[in-house]
């Protein structure tokens, strides 16, 4: 049996803070660098709302900017309107195929085992 596939582009997100620009992309390379942290995606499951998108706004960000550590994502996330750290959080959950608000932790946490899974091989 064929069957075809729309590809998606993967989304992409520019943060402007003062004088930086930093790009963000949420495609696989993000799931890579979240996967290669000892916070990785174990941390998402636990980890405060700041906290979850400061290493979401570091994985997606790290490939486009070479100095762009996880201090900076924090130091960048915390001065962030709270609007902006939703958005960011609702753009991670598009990319992935998921709507967080529906989920509860139990499903969350199943979800990102199997992606933990997923990146694993």
């Amino acid at each position: 049996m064929r069957k075809t596939m729309q590809c998606k582009a993967a989304p992409e997100l520019e943060i402007i803070s003062g004088e930086e620009s930093i790009l963000l992309r949420f495609n696989i390379s993000m799931w890579a660098n979240l996967q290669d942290t000892d916070e990785g995606l174990e941390a998402l499951k636990e980890a405060s709302v700041s906290e979850t998108c400061a290493l979401i706004v570091w994985a997606a960000g790290k490939d486009n900017n070479d100095d762009f550590t996880l201090e900076k994502a924090r130091a960048l996330v915390s001065g962030m309107d709270v609007s902006n750290v939703s958005e960011i959080i609702n753009i991670f959950s598009d990319s992935v195929g998921m709507d967080i608000d529906k989920l509860d932790n139990a499903q969350k946490k199943m979800i990102l085992q199997i992606m933990k899974a997923a990146v694993k091989n």
